[in-house]
């Protein structure tokens, strides 16, 4: 029987081998259908999907990589960031994606266990993740990732409600125990956030908000239900907030540019899922988990 540790360690390389694809995700997925937005994106000669080419390749040169370019963690250290084949920089974030992907997994099975919460937990971490990523690329989160996660929010639901052993569900909390609780998830979050929109676009007469933010809301309401979309909103505004107060100060932004908002929704549904609303509770009204004991 493997130790926590050692077991939270091997969580950790699965998740960082999975974060690698996840990187192929973040740059495939947009291209050929949006305008690059940020610098180090650049068109390609040849159109690009998840699975086609088969084999990585260098977005400079566009040269297939070997095998032991693009090994998780590793390889990224071993070239000093630089493509092998032609010396063009590595960008870092897809180092970074991989440690993260890596520190989420571990996270998943600290707080759910080697379980089908556990599962769905890190496949969720995942999707945010490329969200994340996008969004702050392209100003947009893909109808590919919130249409197939809200569907797969309403059939968790309806897995615990109708096929749960007696007193136990198939996917434990934060994920909806009935579809009353997905559908209302579902309508409700999203629900406010378009009002937002709404009311933005009727005085300003532009869009203030993006429909993909209130799409990914629809997902994670349908996924965890409507205090999880609630939580998402409300910390996720803040954070947002803070960040863009700061930004105008430092002259990083103007007060009317736009800010992608999914990166926000994205970090403070991760934090809903690891329970740090059960913080919040306990350190507010005394209520809830206690702070060492928010982990199963």
């Amino acid at each position: 029987m493997l130790s926590v540790a050692t077991t939270s360690i091997l969580c950790f390389i699965f998740g960082s081998i999975i974060g690698s694809f996840l990187g192929v995700c973040v740059y495939r997925i947009p291209m050929a259908r949006y305008e690059p937005a940020r610098e180090g994106i650049r068109e390609l000669a040849s159109p690009v999907s998840i699975w086609k080419p088969a084999r990585s390749f260098c977005p400079q040169c566009e040269r297939q990589l070997a095998w032991w370019h693009n090994i998780p963690l590793v390889s990224y250290i071993l070239l000093r960031g630089k493509c092998a084949l032609c010396g063009a920089r590595i960008p870092a974030r897809y180092l970074v994606i991989e440690i993260v992907t890596g520190l989420l997994c571990a996270c998943c099975f600290l707080s759910f266990g080697l379980t089908a919460t556990g599962t769905l937990a890190f496949i969720l971490s995942c999707a945010l993740v490329v969200v994340v990523y996008i969004d702050l690329d392209y100003m947009i989160i893909p109808d590919k990732i919130t249409y197939p996660g809200t569907v797969l929010g309403l059939a968790v639901a309806a897995a615990n409600q109708y096929l749960s052993p007696p007193g136990r569900l198939i996917f434990w909390p934060p994920f909806s125990a009935s579809l009353y609780e997905s559908a209302l998830g579902f309508l409700c979050g999203p629900g406010v956030l378009l009002f937002v929109w709404a009311l933005y676009y009727l005085i300003r007469r532009r869009e203030g908000l993006g429909l993909g933010d209130i799409k990914l809301l629809a997902l994670l309401g349908a996924l965890c239900g409507p205090e999880c979309a609630w939580f998402t909103i409300l910390i996720g505004s803040i954070l947002g907030s803070v960040f863009g107060i700061v930004g105008i100060a430092f002259g990083k932004r103007s007060f009317t540019a736009y800010i992608p908002f999914g990166p926000y929704l994205a970090v403070a549904a991760l934090l809903y899922v690891f329970k740090a609303h059960q913080l919040v509770l306990f350190l507010v009204y005394g209520q809830g988990t206690a702070p060492w004991r928010i982990l199963r």
